[in-house]
């Protein structure tokens, strides 16, 4: 189908683009014949309504005839010989539709034969018009499928750095248990076994709702429970209509991964991560915020997981989406916001 059939916004567009361009029409043909406004409107509405339809031909024409690998006489060739058919075909609709309005204006197929050249060569330019516009959609619709595809290899890129990361650091932890604590090593492996095989699932998919995204990082905190026991304290807060928001994969685990390795593990008496979501009109909120020591020793604030999850929302939502860190004293705080999605809306797009 015609891409500006597919919605009705596209279809409005198209017949507001003819009204200028019918009004421009009758004048050239009124004056042309030296015809009344109401014989130029029996002589341009029906040239003007067939033409609409043949306008939109070009589009599967210009897609079997790509711009860059068709040869240029070729090109010249069929879309000459096809504005010249659009042409006869418009004059001969015009010729029939005035011999059958011959009784509202008498001899009015007669008097309008001067405008008759006028007409079939309004008609072949505006066809000709028509199949360059039909280029340029194809270009613009090209140019937004790389992109799409850019954009997707890039998120993928991004995210497939993240399991990597986590594991690198479990598996540290786990050989740091092995000998203190054999028994919470093998716990965490377990854990750390059934949080990857969750976190490879989900991973697969390009958006999931906020409810699993909090029972992936629920999970994620099982495995960290082993390593810091009391010293790691969650606190909750989620507005319960995010719940079927679709968010990014691995979103929100980066964030509490850099909280409890920049925050937590500098306390001696651990602390509470809090987690946080609300909707806002159109938009997604979600805060992390965490204790930290700041006299322990200097490391990277804004380590792999913050730069991760800032590439990542500015690839998929670009400037519709921001990632914010506050830092207070002794409290630390990263806020994104994004605007909201739904599974039925991605589907649509």
């Amino acid at each position: 189908m015609h891409p500006l059939l597919k919605s009705r916004a596209g279809l409005a567009s198209y017949l507001m683009a003819w009204l200028p361009l019918s009004l421009l029409f009758g004048i050239v043909i009124g004056s042309a014949a030296d015809l009344r406004w109401t014989e130029t409107a029996l002589v341009t509405a029906p040239a003007v309504v067939l033409l609409m339809f043949v306008c939109l031909s070009p589009w599967y024409s210009c897609r079997s005839l790509p711009l860059r690998s068709t040869p240029q006489w070729k090109l010249v060739l069929n879309h000459t010989v096809a504005a010249m058919c659009a042409s006869a075909l418009v004059v001969l609709f015009a010729k029939g539709f005035l011999a059958l309005a011959g009784g509202f204006s008498p001899n009015l197929l007669l008097r309008s034969r001067s405008a008759i050249p006028v007409i079939a060569g309004i008609v072949l330019l505006i066809y000709l018009l028509s199949v360059a516009l039909h280029y340029a959609m194809l270009a613009i619709e090209s140019s937004r499928k790389a992109e799409l595809l850019s954009r997707e290899s890039e998120l993928r890129a991004l995210k497939s750095q993240v399991n990597p990361h986590f594991l690198f650091n479990s598996l540290n932890s786990i050989s740091a248990l092995t000998t203190a604590d054999p028994k919470r090593a093998r716990e965490m492996c377990v854990k750390l076994s059934e949080f990857l095989r969750t976190s490879l699932r989900l991973g697969e998919r390009s958006s999931i709702p906020f409810s699993e995204e909090l029972a992936l990082a629920r999970t994620y905190l099982d495995v960290e429970q082993v390593r810091f026991g009391r010293r790691l304290r969650i606190r909750q807060q989620i507005d319960d209509a995010c719940g079927s928001c679709e968010i990014p994969p691995l979103l929100v685990q980066p964030l509490i991964e850099n909280a409890i390795k920049h925050g937590i593990a500098t306390l001696i008496e651990g602390g509470e991560i809090v987690l946080q979501s609300a909707r806002d009109h159109n938009s997604m909120r979600i805060v992390v915020e965490n204790p930290f020591d700041p006299d322990a020793p200097a490391t990277a604030k804004s380590g792999f997981g913050l730069v991760n999850v800032r590439n990542r929302l500015l690839t998929r939502y670009g400037k519709a989406a921001r990632l914010e860190v506050q830092i207070e004293r002794s409290r630390y705080r990263v806020t994104l916001v994004f605007p909201i999605e739904y599974a039925r809306e991605r589907e649509m797009v």
